[in-house]
């Protein structure tokens, strides 16, 4: 198995704060050099290696055509945990409640967050 770019994967999501759109050929490519194309059993391949790296993505089945965008996003990261709480995947997948709370806190953070800017804005004017 050729897999020493399967690194450039987790590498690229990095850069991209955990968040990243790229197409089937482009995860093909680094998940195995040796593979000329895709096919079903090689998505469903790639698709249990990024579960096992903390990656999720959507589709939830990967696609078997090259040209096909895919989403991926790591759920170890601040949008991943958001993301993963909102679809119920990951960790959350067996935990609607831990996600209701966890999106219940955020929104609360971020309408507490509103309010401040709002407050701020009229000490300025």
């Amino acid at each position: 198995m050729a897999d020493e770019r399967r690194s450039e994967i987790l590498d690229h999501l990095k850069d991209q704060h955990g968040l990243a759109q790229v197409t089937m050929a482009w995860v093909r490519n680094r998940y195995d050099t040796s593979w000329d194309k895709l096919s079903r059993p090689r998505a469903d391949a790639i698709a249990a290696w990024l579960k096992s790296q903390g990656v999720i993505h959507q589709p939830a089945e990967l696609p078997s055509r090259e040209t096909e965008r895919v989403l991926l996003y790591s759920q170890f990261t601040n949008i991943g945990i958001v993301m993963a709480a909102a679809r119920g995947e990951g960790f959350f997948e067996s935990k609607p409640e831990g996600a209701l709370l966890m999106l219940q806190g955020y929104a609360a953070s971020l309408a507490k967050q509103q309010s401040n800017r709002v407050t701020e804005g009229a000490l300025i004017e």
